[in-house]
């Protein structure tokens, strides 16, 4: 809308300088008009006029007509006409304008496009010359005493020239053909009106007044209609104003400044100029326009060529290449360098053909116009092709050449022969032709293994004789379409075929089951000819597939039944564990009180012995609680919530600071190597705190003192995720138990010899952990050198890389 509206305040400017531009034209014609005996040679706000209607919309023209109207009523009494006089010249001078604009949008259009447009424009111009003498003549010889006959002789010459040679600046096309540079157009000017002021100087040698049409007749020929027109209206400017001064060849003794006869030549040799260049320019355009037109329709000629998929080649009188599409290279293997310059049966037939094929182009009427052939290829194969053979004449220099298309039938030919051998020869696909009604026209060898019936015989049939009735009759029911073949085929189309189980009932009476695929025939119209079914035996087939169904049925329901086990393993073990924790929890804290003395000093003796069950109560108690965590991570109803950014950094140190009561009885080195930034991910710290605890404790447990367990953290940002890993300098995972580290209450065998205390669950509870939280685990391990358990987490949103 902003764009509308910035063209339409544009164009009202441009309209509104024109209607200026006529009050100023009016002015000056009227003030040549003093220096002549008449009216001006020229008359310059008629063609200004004419313009200003050109530039508007014809919605504007109403308004516009009257703009005009007041613009040269102003003018003439501005320039000392009487108001009576001036208002019947502004009226004459208005319906110039209108019938010369109405008449040129009616005969040309919009814009000047050939010689025969320019000839209707002069000889609408004519008309409106005419129209607007005639008018000021009445006026002239009622207000101001002039000669009717004078005034129109010399009125309609002024006008017409004004027109003729204003008028083509509001119609040239907009589309612009050639652009010429502007150092030519520069140097061509100042030639021209070094001429005109040569011709029309102090001399007044009328052969001087050709010396301009020469460079006139040059700007035609190579600038163009639009510097044309703009040199036109300066040349006629330039004209008018030194011959009203009284030079140049217009102008004598016999015939003064502004007499009537040097008026006419005047006027008559402005319209010269026009009919001179402008035709020119506008043949030259449309001859541009032409050989644009002609290229552009080569090149698209030539994309087609290119761009098609059958092979078109091109050759002269004497058979040799001039043009061959990609096509052809696709079809031979031949490229464009290979052909392009040889005879055609050089590359593409055997030799034994060359002469003949030579010497049928030597005689255009011995060359087939189509046929069936078979051309080499570039890798010593054989392709057969249908081909057809055109004669034209080159639109270049009119010689006679041949078009040559081809269509290869090789696969075709090869289907084909299939289908016969297939028609002879298959005997575990039966295939049935028959026609729109039914009736079989063909079976092949395994039709008549299934139907149990020869061939001949078959064809005396319907198809829907070997058909199971009642399956028929059903199926008919069911689609809503009458019983009989059209419940066969109503849903087959040329484009879908449909394969489905049918019933078939030899002439034997034992029925067997087919997979049948209907298929359509189709003529060149596509309109249906017949149909095709390709069916195979699937008796057996459907039996055991009954029978597998039988057989998955009974394992769906034991996959139910071990399910249902599971989960009610399930719900024990949580059962159990919240059971267990209760005694437990009132057996630790006995101990404690025991320990604390609140029953009296325990004795050595008792002291050991309530260590033992301390101990082991805090195993059960352990266990419990590791059994109903992993139990709440593995349920898909339990996910991890309240997941927060944290620093990862903080986790690896909380852990650390966990398990440093593990170290106060070994000698063990910990160490962690941590990025000095922080590292943010989404999750819960008690849980990921709990994951790196359990892997730094078997760290821990696994390694015999003087090792060394760290933990490093590392952040990949191209990938969005940090690294979390724990490596140790323990007794390591044998290789192939490494997959079952994190299976519940599995203990490695070196752990079980070693006879280290665990419950095999931790590394359950990590997994369940890491996985909660959108992570993976991963561990790498040497037995008897160490073990390295790497968690990879996604990095929190707010942190990631777009």
């Amino acid at each position: 809308m902003v764009q509308g509206g910035e063209v339409a305040a544009w164009r009202r400017a441009l309209v509104a300088g024109l209607v200026l531009a006529t009050l100023a034209a009016g002015l000056v014609g009227i003030e040549i008009s003093r220096a002549t005996d008449h009216t001006a040679s020229w008359w310059p706000a008629a063609g200004v006029g004419v313009v200003a209607l050109f530039a508007a919309p014809r919605s504007w023209w109403p308004s516009l007509v009257a703009a005009l109207y007041v613009a040269n009523l102003l003018a003439n009494v501005l320039g000392g006409h009487p108001w009576d006089a001036s208002l019947g010249l502004a009226l004459a001078d208005v319906l110039e304008v209108v019938v010369v604009c109405w008449g040129t949008r009616r005969i040309i259009g919009r814009h000047l496009e050939g010689l025969t447009d320019l000839a209707w424009l002069v000889g609408v111009s004519l008309a409106g010359a005419l129209v607007a003498a005639v008018g000021v003549a009445v006026c002239a010889r009622l207000f101001l005493g002039g000669d009717f006959l004078r005034t129109v002789l010399v009125t309609t010459g002024s006008h017409w020239a004004s027109v003729i040679v204003i008028a083509p600046t509001g119609l040239l096309p907009h589309r612009s053909v050639r652009r010429p540079r502007a150092a030519p157009v520069v140097l061509h000017a100042l030639l021209l009106f070094g001429a005109i002021l040569f011709a029309f100087g102090p001399s007044n040698d009328l052969a001087m007044a050709f010396a301009p049409l020469p460079l006139v007749i040059w700007a035609g020929v190579a600038f163009g209609s639009r510097v044309v027109v703009i040199e036109q209206v300066l040349m006629a400017s330039a004209v008018t104003i030194l011959t009203v001064r009284g030079y140049g060849p217009f102008v004598s003794d016999l015939h003064p400044a502004g007499s009537l006869a040097s008026n006419l030549v005047t006027q008559l040799y402005l319209v010269c100029l026009v009919v001179t260049g402008l035709p020119l320019a506008l043949a030259v355009r449309q001859q541009l326009l032409a050989n644009v037109a002609v290229r552009s329709e080569q090149r698209r000629t030539e994309a087609v060529i290119d761009s098609s998929t059958t092979p078109i080649m091109v050759a002269d009188v004497n058979g040799i290449m001039l043009l061959a599409n990609p096509a052809v290279t696709r079809l031979t293997g031949f490229t464009p360098e290979d052909l392009l310059g040889h005879g055609f049966w050089e590359r593409l037939l055997p030799p034994e053909q060359w002469e003949v094929t030579r010497r049928a182009f030597a005689d255009p009427d011995r060359i087939p116009q189509r046929g069936e052939t078979v051309i080499r290829t570039a890798a010593g194969g054989e392709r057969v092709v249908s081909y057809s053979n055109g004669l034209y004449h080159s639109p270049d220099d009119g010689s006679l050449q041949y078009v040559l298309t081809m269509t290869d039938l090789t696969e075709e030919r090869a289907t084909q022969h299939l289908l016969q051998h297939l028609l002879r020869s298959a005997t575990t696909v039966a295939i049935v032709g028959t026609d729109r009604t039914g009736r079989i026209t063909v079976v092949n060898a395994g039709a008549e293994a299934l139907l149990r019936i020869d061939a001949r015989a078959a064809t005396r049939h319907s198809f829907l004789d070997f058909l199971d009735p009642d399956q028929l009759t059903l199926r008919g029911v069911a689609a809503g379409v009458p019983i009989g073949f059209e419940t066969l085929v109503h849903d087959v189309t040329e484009a879908e075929s449909r394969t489905r189980d049918w019933t078939w009932v030899p002439p034997d009476g034992v029925p067997l089951v087919v997979s049948m695929t209907t298929s359509v025939i189709a003529d060149g119209s596509d309109s249906p000819i017949g149909y095709l079914f390709v069916a195979r035996d699937v008796t057996e087939t459907r039996r055991n597939q009954e029978l597998l169904r039988e057989a998955l049925q009974r394992e769906q329901l034991a996959v139910d039944h071990l399910r249902a086990l599971d989960d009610a393993k399930d719900d024990f073990v949580s059962t159990v564990s919240h059971e267990l924790r209760t005694p437990l929890t009132s057996i630790i804290g006995s101990i404690e009180l025991l320990e604390d003395g609140m029953a009296g000093e325990l004795l050595p003796a008792q002291k050991q012995m309530i260590d033992v069950i301390e101990r082991n109560a805090e195993r059960l108690l352990s266990m419990a609680n590791d059994l109903l965590t992993l139990a709440s991570y593995e349920s898909p109803s339990a996910p991890v919530t309240h997941l927060e950014p944290l620093d990862v950094r903080t986790v690896v140190q909380a852990s650390h600071a966990s398990v440093i009561g593990l170290l106060s009885s070994r000698d063990l080195k910990l160490s962690e190597d941590l990025p000095a930034e922080p590292v943010l991910v989404d999750g819960e710290a008690a849980y990921l705190e709990r994951a790196l605890t359990n892997l730094l404790s078997n760290a821990i447990k696994f390694t015999r003192d003087g090792g060394e367990i760290t933990t490093t953290v590392s952040v990949d940002r191209d990938a969005e995720r940090c690294r979390l890993s724990v490596s140790d300098t323990g007794v390591g995972i044998p290789e192939d138990e490494i997959q079952n580290v994190f299976q519940r209450f599995f203990r490695s065998s070196n752990v079980r010899a070693d006879a280290i205390q665990g419950t095999g669950l931790g590394l359950s509870i990590v997994r369940s952990i890491v996985e909660r939280h959108h992570g993976d685990i991963d561990v790498h391990s040497n037995p008897g050198q160490g073990t390295t358990f790497t968690i990879t987490l996604p990095l929190a949103s707010g942190v990631r890389t777009d």
